[in-house]
């Protein structure tokens, strides 16, 4: 008996030793890292997800918010050891980098990003591609714009809070100017139809200034011109600064009846700023379809994990369970448009008094213009054209011509390498 017990202690003894060593957590696989860079926060919901999904990669997450974002970016681009694998770029910045050598071809194998590339909206899908068309980024937001209103405003001046009667009466700028008149006179100036022109002018970007690498400088530009300095003019404008405030407190007031604005109004500018008028809000089109903003994810062409990098770019996009959990509970709209069309008979808001709101945003960016953007865009229209219009309307610059003629003197000293007439 002894015997056969001292041999079978040491057998066991063995086993539990080798399972020791099987099941040690220093023995199992090692968990794989990526580094992902943001100028927001919005990536840690879909990073806690993927993560889910996929629990041996960890994603290192660094949000750096402000103007330095950009500039850093591109430093760190530059040095290998210190670029993350995968990074946001927004709108603005979208067409100066996507040229640039150390964006990833996600046109090429193993990506094939343009056949998935298909189920984006076009307006979107035309920001993703550099100038030989291979695609460099992929907008994972879509940013539709339309009319919000306030309802109680509407009932009182409209007659109606219905967004299609609504829509019907905003149609042109002339009938937003009359309403905006009768308005501000029925309310003693208290409430005005637009906050400010950009109301306006902001509702027309996105038409190029370059093409061909010569200055062009499209009519529309210099028909905003007059309907801003028109809506001066005739009171329309409650001349509120974007950002400020006065702007701010006029949505929770009740001062402004309409705000032009793009799909992440809803979160991060009505629901921010007026918490307290759920239900209050409506969604109508207007004048002109357009889109606003935006944001795009890269791929480091030298990152050294692109396989984890890819992973995590597909799910951001086009994981369609995944979309659909960020529409749903972060009241999202993606730039998908297949799951966003699965969506829109059951999504509503209750902050837009129960509008199907995915259903309206859906139809409005399949009308969004669909533009070539360049590199030069967001600076001339941001930095130069607004720069001139404010002076325009202010009368400091009388006439269209001289307008013309300042633009010119500032693209030609700012950008040389253009030919400007």
């Amino acid at each position: 008996m002894k015997k056969w017990f001292k041999p079978t202690i040491v057998l066991v003894c063995a086993a539990l030793l080798l399972a020791g060593c099987q099941f040690s957590p220093s023995n199992q696989t090692k968990q794989q890292e990526i580094t992902v860079w943001s100028f927001t926060d919005e990536a840690k919901y879909a990073i806690e997800k993927f993560e889910q999904k996929y629990p041996d990669i960890k994603v290192n997450f660094v949000n750096i918010p402000g103007n330095f974002y950009i500039t850093k970016l591109k430093s760190a681009l530059q040095t290998t050891s210190k670029a993350p694998d995968v990074f946001m770029i927004e709108n603005a910045n979208i067409r100066e980098l996507i040229d640039v050598p150390y964006l990833e071809n996600l046109s090429a194998s193993p990506y094939n990003a343009n056949e998935l590339i298909q189920e984006q909206y076009a307006f979107v899908q035309a920001n993703e591609k550099d100038s030989e068309g291979n695609v460099r980024a992929i907008g994972y937001q879509g940013t539709p714009g339309g009319i919000y209103y306030r309802r109680d405003l509407a009932k009182t001046y409209l007659g109606t809070d219905d967004p299609e009667k609504v829509g019907s009466q905003i149609d042109t700028w002339e009938k937003i100017f009359e309403i905006g008149e009768k308005v501000q006179q029925s309310s003693g100036n208290k409430v005005h139809a637009l906050a400010n022109w950009n109301a306006i002018s902001n509702s027309y970007d996105g038409i190029p200034w370059v093409k061909d690498g010569k200055l062009v400088i499209d009519p529309t530009y210099l028909e905003v011109l007059d309907l801003v300095r028109e809506a001066r003019e005739r009171k329309v404008l409650a001349e509120y600064e974007d950002g400020s405030a006065g702007y701010a407190a006029s949505m929770q007031k009740g001062e402004v009846l309409f705000y032009p604005g793009a799909t992440w109004a809803l979160q991060y500018t009505f629901k921010a700023n007026a918490p307290d008028t759920e239900g209050m809000w409506g969604l109508a089109q207007g004048p002109s379809a357009f889109s606003a903003g935006g944001t795009y994810i890269g791929m480091y062409s030298k990152s050294d994990k692109k396989d984890l990098a890819w992973k995590f770019i597909e799910f951001y996009n086009f994981n369609h369970d995944f979309l659909s959990e960020l529409a749903k509970e972060q009241d999202y709209f993606t730039s998908n448009m297949v799951v966003n069309d699965e969506l829109t008979p059951s999504l509503s808001s209750s902050y837009l008094g129960g509008q199907k709101h995915f259903e309206f945003f859906s139809e409005a960016a399949k009308r969004v213009p669909v533009y070539e953007r360049t590199k030069y865009d967001a600076t001339i229209n941001n930095d130069i054209y607004k720069n001139v219009l404010q002076l325009y309307l202010n009368k400091d610059i009388q006439t269209k011509e001289e307008v013309v003629k300042r633009i010119k003197r500032d693209v030609t000293l700012r950008f040389p390498e253009l030919e400007v007439d």
